[in-house]
């Protein structure tokens, strides 16, 4: 009898203990897809940056997905300047870390792009500084660096704006000069809108040249040195 009492005994403590082992190991294996849920990566892919957010498993991960536009249009993908490198895959436990690497990627090429002076490079620069405002997790000091580049890149889209400003202007004055000298019954109108159109665009141009690149300044030659006393 007791022998019998002692093997059932046993048998309920190796169920129990087994139980125990199931709980922790079910314990373990929420921890891990909980944390893994909770993370963020930057991975390249196809030539382009993608954000991806962990699932809801003790590995793996999927596209960044969301009802809000705003977060939807921070984290779509984006592709680099022509020969810029994608970094190397990286992982973030939220979104301010996540947003704060994003930041310092994206600004360093739009800073790239705005050194070159070239109309596509500045239009890649002007995306990548709007989506760079569309985080909301960047530091302090990373917003007052958006600032400074949102106010350098605004300085060169304001001169293209005002380059494609004239050019319109140009083809406007073309197009009313030749309805002003025919026999068109809106040939007086025509006349009478390019005595307006002339001083806008001579102030264009005027506005434009202030900011044009800087020539290269020529350097004069050195004197020459006078010839030794004989």
């Amino acid at each position: 009898m007791r022998g019998r009492r002692t093997q059932a005994g046993a048998a309920g403590r190796a169920f129990l203990a087994w139980v125990a082992i199931l709980l922790l190991a079910g314990l373990a294996v929420w921890l891990f897809s909980e944390r893994n849920a909770r993370q963020y990566f930057l991975v390249a892919e196809e030539g382009q940056l993608l954000v991806k957010r962990g699932m809801l498993a003790p590995y793996g991960r999927q596209s960044f997905k969301t009802d809000e536009p705003q977060l939807l249009a921070a984290y779509a993908p984006v592709r680099p300047p022509p020969g810029a490198q994608l970094p190397p895959e990286q992982t973030f436990d939220d979104r301010a870390g996540l947003d704060q690497a994003l930041y310092e990627l994206l600004a360093r090429w739009a800073r790239e792009e705005v050194a070159g002076e070239k109309a596509e490079g500045l239009e890649r620069a002007s995306g990548y500084v709007a989506r760079a405002e569309r985080l909301a997790g960047i530091s302090a000091a990373q917003r007052e660096d958006l600032r400074a580049l949102r106010a350098e890149s605004g300085f060169f889209e304001a001169r293209q704006l005002l380059e494609k400003g004239a050019d319109a202007l140009r083809q406007a004055r073309e197009r009313l000069r030749l309805t002003a000298q025919s026999a068109s019954p809106r040939a007086g109108d025509a006349a009478e809108a390019l005595r307006s159109v002339e001083p806008a665009l001579e102030q264009l141009h005027q506005t434009a040249r202030l900011l044009a690149p800087a020539a290269p300044r020529r350097l004069d030659p050195a004197p020459a040195a006078p010839a030794p006393a004989k």
